[in-house]
C-alpha cells in the first residue's frame, strides 16, 4: 500500500483532481511529489534513472493508459529493466456508457474537443465517421489543468455547430441528440440529456470540471431508448433498433 516504503509521485495534468483527493493521500503518505508533463514525457529517462532501485508509485487520475504518456513511460521502465506493476481504475471511457445508459458496445471513435484558440475540424469529421456506422461518440473536452481552464459542454456545442454551419452535412444540428456530463463519478456530477439546443442553454461553466459529452447515433436500442427517457426524461420519437 502507500503508507509501505515506496516513494509516491502523483500526476495532475491529464485531468483535475478533486480537492478532497489530495487531502486524503496526505493523511497516508504525507510525501507526495507531484510530476509535471515534461517530467514524464520530455524528461522521461531523467525520471527514470532518478527511481532505478527503488519501489516507486505513479498515482494517476483515471485509467493509467488510457492516455498514451503513461503507456509511454511504461514502455520505457520496461526496457530499462523495472518491474511495473498496474492497479486500474475507472475512466471517463467506460463511465460515459454505464451513467448514460447507453451501450458500451454502440460507441465509436472517442475525440478530444480543443479550445477556440486551437480550432480543429477533427471532432466534427470523427462524429461524421461514427454516424455513418450508426455508433454514439464520445467527446472529451480540452483542460489545461495548470492553469484550471476547462472547456465546458455548452461552449463544445457552439464549436460544433459552427463547424456544420460551415460545412453543411448534417452532421451536427440544433436537433443531435446530447448526453452532457459533468464530474462524474464525485458527489456533484450534473447529468443531462436531450437535444443541442436545450442542452447548450445550461449553465454548465458554473458547474466546473471536468466535463464530456455524448453525440448519441440517430438510431438508438429499444433498451437506450428506455434509459434515456426513464433516467434523464428525454422525449424520443420511435427510432429504435433491436
Amino acid at each position: 500500500g502507500l503508507n509501505s516504503p515506496f516513494e509516491v509521485f502523483i500526476e495532475k495534468y491529464t485531468n483535475f483532481i478533486p480537492e478532497e483527493i489530495p487531502l486524503l493521500l496526505k493523511q497516508i503518505k504525507p510525501e507526495i511529489t507531484v510530476v509535471s508533463r515534461k517530467d514524464l514525457e520530455e524528461n522521461d529517462q531523467s525520471f527514470l534513472e532518478k527511481i532505478k532501485g527503488k519501489s516507486s508509485a505513479i498515482l494517476i487520475p483515471g485509467d493509467p493508459f488510457v492516455a498514451t504518456t503513461h503507456n509511454s513511460l511504461r514502455l520505457a521502465a520496461i526496457q530499462r529493466g523495472f518491474k511495473c506493476r498496474i492497479i486500474h481504475n475507472t475512466s471517463i471511457i467506460s463511465a460515459a456508457a454505464s451513467v448514460s445508459g447507453l451501450s458500451t458496445y454502440r460507441f465509436g471513435r472517442t475525440v478530444t474537443c480543443p479550445f477556440p484558440n486551437n480550432a480543429s475540424e477533427f471532432p466534427y469529421e470523427i462524429i461524421k465517421l461514427n454516424k455513418q456506422i450508426s455508433a454514439h461518440t464520445l467527446v472529451l473536452l480540452d483542460i489545461k489543468q495548470r492553469t484550471g481552464e476547462f472547456l465546458a459542454i455548452n461552449e463544445a456545442i457552439s464549436i460544433l455547430l459552427e463547424l456544420e454551419e460551415k460545412k453543411q452535412e448534417t452532421v451536427f444540428t440544433n436537433t443531435s441528440l446530447v448526453v452532457g456530463l459533468a464530474q462524474i463519478g464525485s458527489e456533484n456530477e450534473v447529468i443531462s440529456a436531450g437535444v443541442a439546443e436545450e442542452i447548450i442553454t445550461f449553465a454548465w461553466r458554473d458547474i466546473g470540471p471536468p466535463q464530456a459529452m455524448i453525440v448519441c447515433s440517430e438510431t438508438l436500442q429499444f433498451t437506450e431508448e428506455e434509459a434515456l427517457q426513464t433516467l434523464w426524461k428525454v422525449e424520443l420519437s420511435n427510432q429504435g433498433i433491436d
